[in-house]
């Protein structure tokens, strides 16, 4: 509010020879505290527009300033905002602030990934609020773009009303993790993936089934795995969990998996599984992760003939042993589409990398014509350094180092890359 309007709600006049001449606002510039003019978005097609803040998908500050922009960039920044770079997270604290919202319709059509706690560990709750799933699940309507779902902290049997709220309330959603999660059998976690018809990516993550449970509790006790029908939905799988075995034997039957990554092997058994798993995928995986890989049980790659990346996490060099298998899986790949490759070693010693064949496996990278290939180790940073780059040549690989959370990571890159 200007000095002129302060003085007539004053009641204070003021003389004529006074007052200025009011200056007539430039079309060119507007005031930064208000949304730009209509013309001034009309000089640019709204598809400019869109195709700009396209780009910004996962900059969640920018789109918060493009929604306040103006009209013509609300509607696709909200979109972008809530559908891609920002996630909602509920729990039993803003539960019913979020089912108010939902009721509101505002954001509904906007909405796309959703994360769902039902406790908050290490906090008290009594009188406080909860949150059941299988209670409060019915009530999260009005979600069509909801595209990713994580359902966290759930150890309460899984009712049947859970089941209808997910196959009601979640049908458009293609991604789903499940973390500390426990279910009554590994049938009805099939039975919560078959309710959603989109489902491309699933993450398993800490989920415990009762019967598996029992089963490995019980050596003699002989458990029937469950009759398993080939799904061709699934192109994601993320599995890492205390007992893993019924999973690893229904993966074969999803043929159009095309990302996998696994945890641990706790139990020797399930070694072949994961074998066979690589025989019967192999021929469509492009990317692999295996978490902290135990290399006494060395996996046959010959085929994955498609893998484009490769990542071995948790290999502990202690003796000579321990790296005999690694110019042997350079040798099997068969992929002629591979562009990178990753180790990340366990180093008790320094002695560790000279156990390495390094004349082996230096012709084998070469032979493979890899983009980037990646050691990530536990320490020793100069030293590594050196011994990489002299053992791999520094003709041929340009060494970068970095931080990551248990070491430093040594990225080896193509020089001509």
């Amino acid at each position: 509010m200007d000095v002129e309007a302060l003085l007539a709600e004053s009641g204070t006049k003021t003389s004529k020879s006074s007052k200025k001449p009011k200056e007539r606002p430039n079309p060119l510039f507007s005031n930064p505290l208000s949304p730009l003019s209509l013309d001034i978005c009309a000089r640019f097609p709204p598809e400019l527009h869109d195709y700009i803040i396209d780009h910004l998908h996962d900059d969640r500050r920018t789109l918060s300033i493009c929604t306040l922009v103006c009209r013509a960039w609300h509607a696709p920044s909200t979109y972008q905002l809530f559908m891609h770079a920002g996630t909602i997270h509920v729990d039993c604290h803003n539960l019913f602030r979020f089912c108010e919202l939902l009721a509101t319709q505002r954001l509904n059509p906007y909405i796309g990934r959703l994360v769902l706690e039902s406790h908050v560990i290490d906090e008290q709750f009594e009188g406080g609020p909860t949150f059941q799933f299988n209670e409060h699940l019915q009530h999260f309507t009005g979600l069509p773009h909801l595209w990713y779902l994580r359902l966290h902290y759930h150890h309460d049997d899984v009712f049947p009303s859970f089941l209808a709220a997910v196959a009601q309330n979640f049908t458009s959603v293609t991604a789903l993790e499940l973390s500390s999660f426990h279910f009554d059998s590994f049938s009805q976690s099939l039975d919560l993936c078959a309710v959603l018809p989109l489902l491309r990516r699933l993450a398993l993550v800490d989920v415990v089934w009762y019967d598996q449970d029992s089963a490995d509790s019980d050596s003699d006790k002989d458990v029937a795995p469950p009759s398993y029908g080939e799904s061709g939905k699934l192109v994601e799988a993320v599995v890492d969990c205390r007992y893993m075995t019924a999973v690893l034997r229904w993966l074969p039957f999803n043929p159009c998996i095309r990302r996998l990554q696994i945890g641990k092997l706790r139990n020797t058994a399930d070694v072949p599984l994961l074998s066979n798993i690589l025989r019967k995928l192999g021929p469509c995986l492009e990317h692999l992760v295996i978490y902290d890989y135990d290399n006494m049980y060395p996996l046959d790659f010959s085929s994955t003939t498609t893998l484009r990346t490769l990542e071995i996490t948790g290999i502990r060099c202690t003796s000579l042993r321990d790296l005999t298998w690694l110019p042997a899986l350079l040798s099997d790949l068969r992929s002629r589409s591979l562009e990178r490759i990753t180790f990340v070693l366990v180093l008790p010693e320094r002695a560790g990398l000279d156990l390495f064949d390094w004349p082996r496996i230096s012709a084998l990278l070469a032979g493979l014509d890899l983009k980037r290939v990646e050691f990530s180790l536990s320490g020793h940073r100069k030293w590594a350094v050196k011994t990489i780059t002299e053992k791999l040549g520094p003709k041929t690989y340009a060494l970068k180092v970095g931080q990551w959370e248990r070491g430093y990571q040594y990225a080896l890159s193509r020089s001509d890359v």
